[in-house]
């Protein structure tokens, strides 16, 4: 008897019994749905703690500002927030720099989701900072909360629409710390017109004449614009 014959001896006599609620088996493997918010969560602790930590720095700086009275810490802060912004652009392109973003096209949460999650967390962040600094600034300073506010978002929000827009270029591609150069000029143009006694000038009659409102307004819609295209082609790009 060769091997061949004793191994069909052998399945013939132990036949592999047949499967039981196999259907029901391999539904279970098929993953469930995830909501929206659930996956922000999910996201929530793949960010890395730097961000936290700069993010607690600048609540710091403004509630410590406000504590000792010195005068500008609204504007400080609104030099520090473009950072806030290269932070959320250097988030955004862990994948590519890291070359994980064929990797992360194949998986359960498309590249599109992540970088949309990680988007959507770093904005709710920027908000959360901006609605404890700017109560906080204003109410020991007797300034409106909303004036405080638009001098925190303007900064931000340019460099975000700035780096966001160079991020989809070929410059943007081969180059993946533009955002660190736009957050420099932005830092620099704001800080020469508010040390600029014309400038100061002109800036609070803007922000108080309510043309600041309709600004951060403009800027934000514009944000929001270019963070979509980002997602929308991030594949192409990835």
């Amino acid at each position: 008897m060769d091997n061949n014959e004793f191994k069909n001896l052998i399945k013939n006599a132990y036949c592999a019994p047949k499967p039981v609620r196999k259907d029901e088996f391999i539904s279970k493997l098929r993953p469930g749905k995830v909501s929206t918010f659930r996956m922000l969560l999910q996201q929530i602790p793949y960010i890395r703690p730097y961000v936290w930590i700069i993010s607690a720095v600048i609540i710091g700086i403004a509630i410590a500002g406000s504590v000792i009275g010195g005068e500008g810490t609204d504007r400080l802060i609104g030099l520090i927030m473009p950072i806030t912004a290269v932070v959320g652009m250097i988030e955004n392109g862990r994948s590519k720099r890291y070359n994980m973003s064929e990797l992360e096209m194949a998986t359960r949460f498309s590249l599109r989701s992540v970088i949309l999650a990680r988007m959507a967390i770093m904005g709710f962040l920027a908000v959360i900072v901006t609605a404890i600094a700017s109560p906080v600034i204003a109410n020991s300073f007797g300034m409106q909360a909303v004036m405080t506010a638009e001098t925190i978002l303007m900064p931000y929000l340019m460099t975000m629409i700035i780096s966001l827009h160079i991020e989809r270029s070929p410059l943007g591609r081969e180059n993946g710390l533009s955002s660190v150069v736009v957050a420099g000029a932005v830092m620099l143009l704001f800080f020469l017109i508010w040390e600029s006694e014309t400038g100061i000038v002109l800036y609070s009659s803007f922000i108080s004449g309510g043309c600041g409102v309709a600004a951060v307004i403009v800027l934000g819609a514009l944000t929001l614009t270019e963070q979509w295209l980002t997602v929308r082609n991030v594949e192409a790009f990835a």
